[in-house]
């Protein structure tokens, strides 16, 4: 060990993305892929640093590349037969996280992990969506307190250990206020079927606000897609004018601060004003390995409402949605499907 903190590892890994040839200065400390992983840099650091990576580093990030590469393929085919039935049911869609970024953020395939697919519909798409995703053999999942309400912001669906994320809203409604219209309108064209993407201001409150729900407990890899998604001309200009208008504006700010606050250069393009206490407090908290305590998680989360209206509002709904949830699972025992208005499958799907 060489007697660096794992938040010093964390900023040097950061580095090493941003100027492969700092790369040597990760050295042969152990730590060091392990602090890589927990933050799923490796896939990233392969292509980025693949000359200048120490030994101990090269070979294990390459093959965290390979299998990326592979899953992100899989996961892309899934999301292509989802786009596709979902286009052809006249459903608008759009690719969010993931694998829009993997399409819209970096060079090469496999760069950028992820872990299932997070599609968005207009809300008023909704049982046409759950109809396409049925048919496709896909479970519906409880993963939430209220998700079989008509104003839940997303349904999570699974078949055979390939989940899809469904949203109906980038966020809880009750939590901000997003002009839906806008962001169907500035919708891009993504290299994913029939698929599009968020336009990147737009991309970047959403993934400040996926952060804050999070309560900023997330992968290193998120401040990299930040910082990306902030990096063309007016791109963070409008992402804060966004953020303003849609009652979002601290996740963005703190979420801006975390990144700037591990890398100069990030911080530089970012050009942020000093950052409120909040957000500098987070960013002293990062890439800590022990959990967040869930006091510090609840006061992050009311720290990142814009508004005591919005907090409030949020609390109630939560507070409501997490009692019926108690009266469903140990009263009434429906299944998901059942919750949902689906009807019962007589036998497994093809494919499932």
């Amino acid at each position: 060990m060489d007697g660096r903190t794992d938040r010093e590892r964390l900023a040097a890994l950061f580095a090493a993305l941003e100027d492969p040839a700092r790369a040597g200065a990760l050295g042969d400390d152990p730590r060091v892929l392990v602090v890589a992983r927990r933050h799923r840099l490796t896939p990233l650091l392969s292509l980025a640093c693949r000359a200048t990576l120490p030994s101990s580093l090269a070979e294990v990030c390459r093959r965290d590349h390979v299998l990326t590469a592979a899953r992100n393929l899989a996961l892309a085919a899934v999301a292509e037969e989802c786009v596709g039935a979902l286009a052809a049911a006249g459903v608008e869609t759009a690719v969010l996280k993931g694998l829009a970024y993997e399409r819209t953020l970096y060079p090469q395939p496999g760069a950028r992990p992820t872990s299932d697919v997070d599609l968005l519909v207009r809300a008023r798409d909704r049982r046409a969506a759950f109809d396409v995703l049925d048919r496709l053999g896909f479970e519906p999942r409880a993963a939430a307190p209220g998700f079989d309400e008509p104003d839940y912001h997303e349904v999570a669906w699974d078949r055979g250990g390939v989940e899809v994320d469904l949203h109906l809203a980038l966020a809880p409604h009750a939590r901000c206020a997003i002009d839906y219209e806008d962001v169907w309108r500035q919708v891009r064209p993504l290299e994913l079927g029939a698929g599009r993407a968020l336009a990147p201001a737009h991309a970047a409150v959403f993934h400040a606000l996926h952060m804050a729900i999070d309560h900023f407990d997330v992968p290193g890899l998120y401040l990299v897609d930040l910082a990306r998604l902030c990096a063309g001309a007016g791109d963070l200009a409008a992402a804060r004018a966004a953020a303003r208008a849609w009652r979002c504006e601290r996740p963005l700010v703190t979420s801006l601060a975390l990144a700037a606050a591990f890398e100069p250069s990030w911080a530089a393009a970012l050009a942020l004003d000093p950052p409120p206490a909040r957000a500098a407090l987070v960013a002293a908290r990062f890439g800590v390995v022990t959990p967040l305590p869930r006091p510090q998680q609840l006061l992050r989360k009311y720290q990142h409402f814009d508004t005591v209206g919005d907090a409030l509002r949020y609390t109630g709904i939560q507070g409501r949605r997490n009692a019926r949830e108690l009266i469903e699972r140990r009263l009434r025992g429906r299944s998901a499907r059942e919750r949902l208005g689906l009807p019962t499958r007589l036998a497994s799907p093809q494919g499932s």
